[in-house]
């Protein structure tokens, strides 16, 4: 059975321009590289200028915070320094008695508090910065092949302009390449996926054969609707020739392989039987001509079945 495959690796990301700007520190005359390696930067120089500046403004907030503790502590130095006066020497105290223990309770809290939030007070705008430089400073999220989707300068330091939302790098994980197809047809999705195996004939020869590894729901990008994604692992030895085959549109052979004893039945010759003429479908038909034996497939030419 004929239908179409793609390509697809472990993962793949496409990195894109956040902004209009500048591209700097690519990597020349590298196809391959590390989880974690820096590939490119975007507007280096803004985004260095946005790192001063928030240092700047986290140093401000930390002082802040601290002159706020100073002060809620100088309070609570001045309710513990009354409430160890004599009677007499209260009296002559030109404050009013702050020694109320709830105001105490509370000074204590809104200490405490204070103290929390000067703990806290960069965790929030370093992880705002770094989900941010995510886009500017771009890392290889996993091991695998770099291909760069614009033209390199000779010149390694010369930056590159380009738009925004324009592709910069493309990265593969080339753990492991699959021939992806959508199967819809219920008689195929109900069979056994271990019983299936796909193949794509090359325009060089041979052909390029996966086995059933697993398969997921994904969004269809045509229709935005669900589909049903059948991957089959290829091997290694086919990895480069799949590489360079990823985004394309291929033509699968779908081979159904049973592991259980079955009978192949020529449609052509089914369809010249007498019981053909009061049958509405192949499994009245079957069950008319082989009532031992139960429909598992209808290919194109032929009809899969096995004993009941």
């Amino acid at each position: 059975m004929q239908m179409q495959a793609q390509i697809t690796p472990e993962r793949i990301r496409t990195f894109v321009m956040p902004a209009a700007g500048h591209v700097n520190n690519w990597l020349p005359d590298r196809d391959r590289e590390q989880k974690g390696a820096i590939i490119a930067t975007v507007n280096e120089e803004d985004m260095e200028l946005k790192r001063k500046e928030l240092e700047i403004q986290i140093l401000k907030d930390k002082t802040a915070k601290r002159d706020e503790i100073v002060g809620l502590r100088k309070q609570l130095e001045e309710i513990n320094f009354y409430s160890g006066l004599t009677p007499e020497e209260k009296r002559w105290h030109d404050k009013k008695n702050p020694s109320d223990k709830e105001a105490v309770q509370s000074l204590k809290e809104k200490i405490s508090l204070a103290e929390k939030e000067l703990e806290l007070i960069d965790i929030k705008p370093r992880r705002d910065f770094e989900k941010e430089e995510e886009n500017y400073v771009l890392r290889m999220p996993f091991d695998g092949r770099l291909q760069y989707q614009f033209t390199l300068p000779a010149d390694e330091a010369q930056a590159v302009y380009l738009e925004p939302s324009t592709p910069i790098a493309t990265v593969c994980d080339d753990s492991a390449y699959y021939i992806t197809v959508s199967i819809s047809n219920p008689d195929l999705t109900r069979l056994d996926p271990a019983t299936l195996r796909v193949d794509i004939p090359l325009a060089s020869g041979g052909s390029m054969a996966g086995v059933f590894s697993h398969k997921r729901v994904e969004k269809n990008p045509s229709t935005g609707g669900n589909i049903l994604a059948y991957f089959f692992k290829l091997p290694p030895a086919q990895h480069d020739a799949a590489h360079g085959m990823i985004g394309s549109n291929c033509t699968a052979r779908l081979y159904y392989v049973p592991n259980t004893p079955v009978i192949l039945l020529d449609k052509m010759a089914l369809a010249s039987c007498p019981a053909a003429k009061t049958s509405s479908s192949w499994q009245e038909l079957l069950e008319a001509v082989h009532p031992e034996y139960e429909l598992i497939l209808e290919g194109e030419s032929q009809l899969i079945a096995r004993k009941k």
